[in-house]
């Protein structure tokens, strides 16, 4: 079969970038940047010509200013003001409803779709509604999002007990807006996630904190021992320095040990002991405290911060 393209008078430009994302890209958002390169007219002030160019598409004004934030994430088009015209997406209890046609074209077009809803339904453990389906086809349509995104987003949430389908779609906006649209994405999300709660739990649990709200230095301090990855071993001979010296336990304390252990490359309760060791070995005429060495290391870990900042 061969085909031939016939020009009339007016030939229009797309693009490549419009037919490498058409596999993403809904219907609507083919006929609004399709539209919008035909009527260069729009162009200059499109917010004055939005109800005119519904009238043209046939698409609703939220439908439009939607596919136009599609567009300009895709690096396709760009406008100024995209901020103050980008639609916010819903998140509330209301349930997002698509016509039986809407619904017909979506399935002719994803034709993996019934895959998706028996795989949904299987993590939710329960036989879809129309509500349901409806939901599963928003996270498609709305959000652009991988049938294994949706499983894996729908999975999560159920694991964690918030398998409604208004908390699904709030994470789903949340992560969009992130930029975390993909699988691979997603997978390292939760994995970071898991980690860092992993670890927090811990640092809780050797504070004695429990499960009350931390206060903004403790989140500030968890935070950094979390992202240095510190590890628990060490996190718990800090607080047990601190308790010996101290009395009780001490977050602000146990955080200048575990910065100036870090500024002095430990990395291993072994390392403090080696490093202890040395300490007390060099100071033969003297009672050996931990407070002594802490003191040592505390000024060697100023000493490494004013050499870095002279750099």
């Amino acid at each position: 079969m061969k085909i031939s393209i016939k020009y009339g008078g007016r030939i229009l430009n797309l693009p490549n970038e419009v037919a490498e994302l058409s596999s993403k890209a809904s219907y609507e958002d083919l006929c609004v940047i399709i539209n919008l390169f035909t009527y260069s007219e729009y162009l200059d002030s499109f917010e004055g010509a939005i109800e005119s160019f519904s009238e043209k598409t046939g698409l609703g004004a939220d439908v439009i200013l939607r596919s136009l934030a599609f567009w300009s994430k895709a690096g396709v088009i760009h406008i100024e003001g995209m901020q103050e015209y980008t639609p916010v997406i819903s998140v509330s209890n209301r349930v997002p409803t698509y016509s039986g046609a809407q619904i017909a074209r979506f399935m002719e077009e994803n034709k993996m779709i019934a895959s998706l809803f028996d795989a949904c339904q299987q993590i939710m453990g329960k036989s879809f509604t129309p509500v349901d389906y409806n939901n599963v086809i928003y996270l498609k349509d709305y959000f652009k999002l991988s049938d294994d995104f949706i499983m894996l987003l729908i999975a999560h949430c159920v694991e964690n007990e918030k398998g409604g389908w208004a908390y699904i779609r709030k994470t789903a906006k949340n992560l969009y807006e992130d930029g975390i649209d993909t699988y691979t994405k997603l997978e390292k999300h939760f994995e970071d996630r898991k980690n860092k709660s992993s670890l927090e739990y811990k640092i809780r649990s050797i504070f004695g904190i429990g499960s009350r709200e931390l206060s903004a230095k403790e989140k500030e301090k968890f935070g950094l021992w979390i992202s240095a990855e510190v590890s628990e071993e060490l996190i718990k001979r800090a607080y047990d320095t601190t308790v010996n010296n101290t009395g009780k336990p001490s977050v602000a304390y146990a955080s200048k040990i575990i910065e100036s252990w870090i500024a002095l490359g430990y990395k291993s309760v072994s390392d403090v002991e080696k490093a202890e060791k040395i300490h007390k070995d060099n100071e033969p005429l003297s009672t050996f405290e931990t407070d002594d060495f802490f003191e040592a290391a505390l000024k060697r870990s100023e000493q490494f911060y004013k050499k870095e900042v002279k750099k």
